[in-house]
């Protein structure tokens, strides 16, 4: 297996936890009624945060498998994405939780 399938599916992972966390967290923002001023804030700015590494994710796929070799795909590589990876797949771990023990 190369870098390249190596941080694909890294990337590809990210992309759907992300979209998974934004997704709850921007449910809760829009429709929880039972929501402090200040929790909303907070699930206003966690649904951008994990909005963007969904973002930053289908945007390094769609770059890195493209076909174009801008994006230097190597061990380094590989290890810098999987930081967003394992902390979006956390987060998405935790509200699987929640919706577990419902």
């Amino acid at each position: 297996m190369g870098w390249r399938t190596v941080a694909a599916v890294l990337d590809g992972g990210t992309a759907v936890c992300g979209a998974v966390c934004s997704a709850y967290f921007f449910d809760r923002f829009l429709f929880d009624a039972d929501v402090t001023p200040a929790r909303r804030v907070a699930l206003g700015l966690l649904a951008l945060l994990t909005f963007g590494a969904f973002i930053e994710a289908v945007t390094l796929l769609a770059i890195s498998t493209g076909g174009r070799e801008e994006i230097p795909l190597s061990a380094p590589w590989a290890a810098v994405r999987l930081l967003p990876f394992l902390g979006t797949a956390g987060v998405a771990g935790l509200i699987a939780r929640r919706f577990a023990a419902r």
